[in-house]
């Protein structure tokens, strides 16, 4: 009897012991999930929005903001799917390649505890194959860029001093734009960021 009861201890202190150490990993892994508060973050960025003129940060070191076509987008936390904020992409030094397109893009991920800004040599390429989402949406381009260099340009709030890299895979459907007329996009652009 006497064993039983010293088997069942141990199991029980083994468990008393390991769950707070477990749950507290898991609600600080939580905590830097909501609002974008972790060093690293997978961002979507979904939905539909017409052009407009804007200019971003410099880009060619003259010293000049650069004009750029920039479209309003909600801001999605891959793993929650929750939308937890508005997110500004922005078109500049937009270049016929191809099949596709060379661009700067300048992406601006506004958090309620503060905003960062990303900027990437990214290619955009038309979709060989008839591509849809798992939602039902057409798209007609994908869309890729990443960096082993420092890709955050600037930041406020809790990002002020930020640093690190940013990856991008998106798919795009561009039918209803042109650089030159603007038109509307519609984006599924997933980012992976790490954070310094």
């Amino acid at each position: 009897m006497s064993h039983r009861i010293s088997i069942w201890f141990s199991m029980v202190l083994t468990l008393l012991l390991a769950y707070p150490a477990h749950a507290g990993r898991d609600n600080e892994d939580d905590g830097k999930r909501r609002g974008g508060h972790g060093k690293h973050m997978v961002l979507n960025l979904v939905g539909t929005a017409t052009a407009y003129d804007q200019t971003v940060p410099d880009i060619d070191g003259d010293g000049k903001d650069e004009p750029a076509k920039c479209f309003d987008v909600n801001l999605v936390d891959a793993d929650t799917t929750k939308v937890i904020g508005v997110s500004t992409d922005c078109f500049a030094q937009v270049t016929p390649k191809d099949l596709g397109l060379a661009m700067v893009t300048t992406t601006f991920f506004n958090f309620p505890s503060g905003t960062f800004i990303v900027r990437l040599n990214t290619s955009g390429q038309l979709l060989l194959h008839p591509t849809m989402t798992p939602s039902g949406v057409t798209m007609t381009h994908m869309s890729g860029a990443a960096s082993k260099q420092n890709t955050i340009i600037g930041g406020t709030g809790r990002f002020a001093r930020e640093t690190g890299t940013a990856r991008l895979s998106g798919l795009l459907n561009m039918e209803k734009f042109s650089m030159d007329k603007g038109g509307s996009v519609t984006f599924d652009c997933l980012f992976v960021i790490d954070l310094d």
